[in-house]
């Protein structure tokens, strides 16, 4: 396959699930966005993928800092939370600043890496 028309295609695809994040962040209801009574908050859902997203991206955790206000805490094994709920603005930021990221690392692919198993810690990935 066409290495270009590759990109593009995995490109819309990630841009796809990125897009339907932001909407999902735009269309919670308030009285949703924080709400204890469910198992996970929707903000926090949220803003794991994000985080997430952001660190796969980055390909290591060595080295990785997300952008402020965000922290490591996703990272530490007890499941420690941030301590406080990062508002949909927040979140809507640092998910642009993962469609970014997500982007670059799709156009400098070479076909090798497209090629090659991914591994990010104990997981691999094809």
């Amino acid at each position: 396959m066409n290495e270009k028309i590759f990109k593009e295609i995995v490109w819309s695809q990630f841009g796809a699930a990125i897009d339907m994040l932001k909407n999902a962040i735009i269309e919670c209801p308030d009285d949703l966005w924080a709400d204890k009574s469910e198992k996970h908050e929707f903000w926090y859902m949220a803003y794991h993928t994000l985080f997430w997203l952001d660190c796969y991206l980055y390909g290591s955790i060595e080295g990785f800092k997300p952008p402020q206000p965000f922290g490591l805490e996703e990272l530490d094994p007890a499941g420690v939370m941030p301590e406080r709920v990062y508002s949909k603005d927040e979140l809507l930021t640092y998910l642009e600043h993962g469609r970014r990221r997500c982007r670059v690392t799709i156009q400098a692919m070479t076909a090798q890496e497209a090629a090659t198993k991914y591994a990010f810690g104990k997981v691999e990935m094809r």
